[in-house]
């Protein structure tokens, strides 16, 4: 079965092209086809991220400057942004705090070189971790007992990505994905479940916001390349092949 892309999703008749990325694998597979055709982009400032909610509150950090991220965990001497990937972390507050700034503010650039960016955000798992009852990005290998699993409600969800969405300018394009990659720690069952609820919750919010779109590298992946050749040795990550095949649509999703 050929999954349908059609060419023109948002409205690209403001060239050139200004692309940055959020999220998980798909905003980093991007990069190197999109700079081979010399697209500005740029994506995961803070890191990769994989649940919607953390990927929210970055977009939120980015986009209002009054918003700052979670204090950092202090934890034998080092403090982690737990809001960002494994990276932030230092045992001087301050340079971790002049580490974020710097990220903020070369995002912030490069999103104000196009007055029409195209956002691209990529769900990874609907599963996270929580720390005294805050959901946390990324847990820095911290002991295991400090945090406990959640999987995601589709409500807490939209209504993270609602929110944010008031504050996004309307001139932005948002164009949502889901990661085809296999969360096989937390099992089959568990992970298609998960998936199911990320492309509701993108449902729902490209049916009520003009300016979101949906594009289908999940199902590209998982019905139309699903044969192992398509997948590297660990058999859960797309191979060099299948992003080829998937940015190709990507470009006809966008018509450039």
């Amino acid at each position: 079965m050929i999954t349908t892309v059609k060419p023109g999703g948002p409205d690209q008749s403001r060239p050139p092209f200004l692309f940055f990325g959020l999220g998980s694998c798909f905003v980093q597979n991007l990069a190197a086809p999109l700079n081979k055709i010399n697209i500005p982009y740029q994506f995961n400032p803070l890191g990769t991220s994989f649940n919607p909610v953390s990927i929210a509150q970055q977009l939120e950090w980015l986009i209002q400057p009054e918003v700052t991220l979670q204090q950092s965990h202090l934890h034998e001497g080092v403090y982690h942004q737990l809001q960002a990937a494994n990276k932030f972390q230092h045992a001087d507050k301050n340079c971790l705090e002049a580490f974020i700034n710097d990220a903020q503010t070369n995002a912030l650039d490069h999103l104000n070189r196009s007055e029409h960016p195209v956002l691209i955000v990529s769900f990874g798992t609907a599963h996270c971790w929580e720390m005294n009852g805050t959901i946390v990005n990324n847990c820095h290998k911290l002991p295991q007992d400090l945090f406990k699993r959640k999987l995601l409600e589709l409500s807490e969800i939209t209504k993270a990505w609602t929110l944010i969405l008031t504050h996004v300018p309307r001139r932005w394009q948002i164009i949502f994905t889901v990661s085809p990659v296999k969360y096989t720690k937390v099992g089959l069952e568990e992970n298609f479940i998960s998936k199911s609820i990320l492309r509701l919750s993108i449902k729902s919010l490209v049916e009520q916001h003009s300016n979101c779109f949906y594009f289908p590298s999940y199902e590209i992946i998982t019905d139309e390349l699903r044969d192992y050749s398509y997948f590297k040795d660990n058999g859960t990550h797309p191979n060099e092949a299948a992003v080829e095949i998937v940015f190709e649509r990507f470009r006809l999703f966008l018509n450039f």
